[in-house]
């Protein structure tokens, strides 16, 4: 399979919260993370092309136990159904520099882990 990620990512299991247009609150479990986007699990379809207001629970980097709720837009890119859970590729935008630079930061952590 040839990948088609611009981006590296990093596996991870961090809940999300999904604000749906019916004003619930859909929580998933992202699955893998990038600079512009994530994999997610959830129990209810999203709209592929669709963009929902979104919470991510980040980890601090130096003290785990630290959640960042980070917010930002998820643009839906495509979603499966697999093993009765919907699998949902999603575009990040909108999230501030700071929470962009926590990314990064897990990102270069994984890296040194792996090295």
């Amino acid at each position: 399979m040839v990948e088609q990620r611009r981006n590296p990512r990093i596996w991870v299991s961090w809940r999300c919260g999904i604000r749906l247009p019916d004003g619930r609150l859909l929580l998933c479990r992202a699955q893998n993370i990038s600079i512009e986007g994530l994999a997610l699990i959830s129990d209810e379809v999203l709209h592929k092309g669709r963009s929902y207001p979104m919470m991510i629970e980040i980890p601090g980097i130096n003290d785990p136990r630290t959640i960042h709720r980070v917010s930002c837009t998820g643009e839906i890119r495509h979603v499966i159904l697999s093993e009765g859970a919907y699998r949902a590729g999603i575009q990040l935008t909108a999230m501030s520099e700071l929470h962009t630079e926590l990314v990064r930061a897990w990102m270069a952590k994984a890296d040194k882990q792996i090295a």
